[in-house]
């Protein structure tokens, strides 16, 4: 049986669904939630918990429409550096405007309590779906890759660096065959421009596996480059079923992603193109500067080849370079060395 931290969801929220939770016989925040909001919302169900808080389904009463509510821990209520953290995820959550980034629809608090709702995303984890299938197509790896790019390119000129993107945190909405990844959890989200605490300076935000080197030292002055390096380790999970950097302890796990000793992502996944898996490969990169300085320049690596245009493009280009190799042969052989004139 794997240890626990081999596993790619070993923080965050997980599923309520799972077989393996533990069953509480009290659900303190339900209860604080139930009570302190029983006039505006009717609580359904838990969604998953976490380690700063849990998450519901509810039914909006006045509007008539399904949400989430993400409510901070009660026992973590009386901590003010938790409550602030909550209110910052709150504040970068609602700042933020983009299709494929989980809404904010409003934040609220009182003694007992503090709360936010979020829009309710049917569907299930890239976590779950990676649990479900055991590893996922090269389209659909390059599709979400793509798509989560994107949405980083957006964050990033935002000024916003997510720093716990993990399966957990991306949901998958399905509409018919096609199926978008969502972006969710700012909780331990940065924006360039603020200046954390003295005392968060060194501590290190984020899920181990994850985690990108310079995020796991506990670098202050962190760039959209280390969400791309851990949009790597989510390419190389889909791809491959494995994570590239697993140990029993974090320091094991932050060990071997210093010495950048994992295994070839072309032999674990090879039926994936090479293109795909060279543009992973290189997010992976221990060095922020041999990875992809923008998530636009990654989404257009992942992109190009699935232009017909592009194809058709490069296919020409390969068939007139093996033309001219052709003919510079057949020229070659059968070239007759003419011989000098002699006059008589």
């Amino acid at each position: 049986m794997p240890h626990p931290t081999d596993q790619f969801t070993p923080s965050g929220f997980d599923s309520a669904d799972d077989d393996e939770a533990v069953v509480e016989t009290r659900d303190v925040d339900a209860e604080l939630l139930a009570r302190e909001l029983k006039h505006e919302f009717q609580i359904v169900r838990l969604l998953g918990r976490g380690t700063m808080g849990s998450v519901y389904l509810a039914r909006d009463l006045a509007l008539h429409r399904v949400v989430a509510i993400k409510v901070l821990r009660w026992d973590l209520a009386g901590s003010a550096d938790d409550c602030e953290r909550f209110r910052r995820e709150a504040r970068t959550t609602g700042q933020l405007a983009h299709p494929s980034i989980v809404p904010l629809h409003s934040f609220g608090e009182s003694p007992n309590l503090m709360y936010m709702v979020m829009r309710y995303v049917p569907g299930e984890s890239l976590g779950a779906r990676i649990r479900r299938l055991g590893k996922l197509s090269p389209d659909e790896t390059r599709s979400i890759l793509a798509e989560l790019a994107l949405t980083l390119e957006y964050a990033h000129r935002e000024g916003i660096v997510h720093r716990d993107l993990k399966p957990e945190n991306i949901l998958l909405e399905t509409s018919g065959d096609s199926v978008r990844p969502m972006v969710a959890d700012f909780g331990v989200a940065m924006r360039r421009s603020y200046d954390p605490p003295p005392g968060e300076l060194r501590r290190s935000f984020g899920t181990p596996h994850f985690m990108s080197p310079e995020q796991a030292a506990g670098e202050v002055d962190i760039d959209g480059r280390s969400d791309i390096y851990s949009l790597g380790v989510l390419g190389y999970l889909m791809l491959s079923g494995q994570l590239p950097y697993t140990g029993d302890t974090v320091q094991q796990i932050s060990a071997r992603r210093t010495e950048a000793n994992r295994r070839s992502l072309r032999v674990l996944a090879p039926d994936a193109p090479r293109d795909l898996v060279e543009a992973i490969e290189r997010c992976l990169q221990s060095d922020p500067d041999d990875r992809w300085r923008h998530a636009r320049e990654l989404h257009a690596a992942l992109t190009a080849r699935q232009t017909p245009g592009s194809r058709l493009w490069r296919r020409l280009k390969r068939v007139r370079a093996g033309t001219r190799r052709v003919i510079s042969f057949l020229l070659e052989a059968t070239r007759v060395d003419t011989p000098w004139p002699v006059r008589g």
